[in-house]
């Protein structure tokens, strides 16, 4: 019967959550619907049955009110919350973007019950920048040939200002809690979460401070929702029997010890390390590598894993000059870490670009610092050139100190900023 009750769940999430309302209809309903749904996608085998939204699944390959679980990093909290009525005039269920003709019969709007209004929070949410292939692959149960690939990705976005990085495909999704007495109210902005919910197309609240006519946003009416954990901070080293197969700077092979000896896997990570990205340098790559496996031990007073500095990477010599160039570095911190970010630095980035998130027209446009708790960030100087640093170029170095010190990232308003909480997370630079 289980079995049937998660098929009708999948096929159909809507019919679901009104035959719900026509035997249990109180004011904790939304709390109701949400613990029904968990339970049902309760074993790690029916959660990753339900369909994905990401970049290879972007909402327009999704039906109308698909069932659809969104890994994403909540970018703003600040919009504001909606009344939705709770119950039709006709006894139908309100709420989860259905209207009264999904509800039941139609009837005037006069014999509304003005009693049954309730409210839903409503806060934006993104793909998780600096997300790793491996992880996420890992994270969402796609096979290996389903790799997330940027360049392929169709998936594009109306409101891409929400979003701290230009250039990567990514979703944006307008996201309507109903829960609003359990976790709905401790959402905080960067925080990676789980939403699973019914797929619809609604106008924007945001979109009404401005002048602009853009599309419907792709809305996403929460069931239930479960918090990040991420089981392993880096990949499986693969097995073939009884031995480990490690990467080394030759290439793959075989090595008679363990796979979980930590000792050898350490210092074939060094090697690999030093050899590939950082010429040879073993006690580069050595600070390197612990400065991103650093963990935060202590907050009262904070303690925070300092930030490293490598210096003297050999130069490119079929780059222009002028061009930051990501160093090797960076592909290797995507194969061994599930969340990193490298920042290429030039006059032109630092005079241009919103490091830290802005409000505008009460809309909270993303800066490109704004990511996930555990970030690894890495930093390159190499195209910074002689030139003017303007008053947007200031405010962007004094943002990156911030974090580099600090470990916070500071939210500006029209009248107002605030930084918030400690960071965990490392940087290079």
């Amino acid at each position: 019967m289980t079995a049937d009750y998660k098929s009708q769940a999948l096929e159909n999430p809507s019919a679901v959550v009104q035959e719900l309302h026509r035997v249990h209809d109180s004011l904790s309903f939304p709390r109701l619907v949400a613990a029904h749904f968990q339970n049902l996608f309760e074993s790690p085998n029916a959660f990753t049955k339900i369909p994905i939204l990401d970049v290879r699944q972007p909402p327009e390959s999704h039906k109308d009110r698909a069932l659809v679980r969104f890994r994403a990093m909540v970018q703003d909290t600040s919009l504001s919350t909606e009344m939705y009525l709770s119950k039709f005039p006709d006894g139908g269920c309100g709420g989860w973007g259905m209207c009264e003709a999904d509800g039941g019969s139609g009837s005037n709007a006069q014999a509304v019950d003005y009693t049954s209004l309730r409210e839903c929070s409503v806060l934006w949410a993104t793909s998780v920048p600096g997300e790793s292939c491996w992880s996420a692959e890992e994270l969402d149960g796609a096979p290996t040939d389903a790799a997330y690939s940027a360049s392929s990705s169709t998936a594009s976005s109306s409101r891409a200002y929400k979003y701290p990085h230009s250039d990567p495909k990514h979703v944006g999704v307008q996201v309507k809690l109903y829960d609003r007495e359990s976790r709905s109210k401790s959402f905080k902005s960067t925080e990676i979460v789980t939403f699973v919910g019914i797929l619809t197309s609604e106008p924007c609240s945001l979109d009404q401070n401005t002048g602009a006519t853009l599309p419907d946003a792709p809305t996403l009416h929460v069931l239930f929702s479960r918090a990040h954990h991420l089981a392993r901070s880096f990949p499986r080293v693969k097995r073939h029997t009884r031995d480990a197969h490690i990467i080394s700077s030759e290439g793959p092979r075989l090595l008679p010890s363990p796979a979980d000896d930590n000792v050898h896997v350490r210092q074939e990570l060094i090697s690999w390390i030093a050899d590939e990205a950082l010429g040879g340098d073993r006690v580069a790559a050595e600070w390197a590598l612990l400065s991103c496996v650093a963990r935060v031990q202590s907050r009262h007073p904070p303690l925070h894993p300092p930030s490293l500095t490598i210096s003297r990477f050999p130069s490119s010599s079929t780059a222009p000059s002028t061009r930051s160039i990501a160093p090797t570095l960076s592909a290797f911190l995507h194969l061994l870490l599930p969340l990193t970010y490298t920042l290429p630095l030039s006059l032109d980035t630092l005079n241009k670009s919103q490091f830290v998130p802005e409000s505008k027209d009460e809309d909270l446009h993303a800066g490109v610092l704004q990511l996930p708790q555990g970030t690894v960030l890495l930093v390159t100087e190499g195209g910074v050139r002689e030139g003017q640093l303007l008053e947007c170029g200031v405010m962007n170095v004094h943002a990156l100190q911030d974090v580099m010190d600090a470990r916070t990232i500071t939210y500006v308003f029209p009248f107002s900023r605030f930084s918030d909480c400690p960071r965990s997370g490392s940087l290079l630079s």
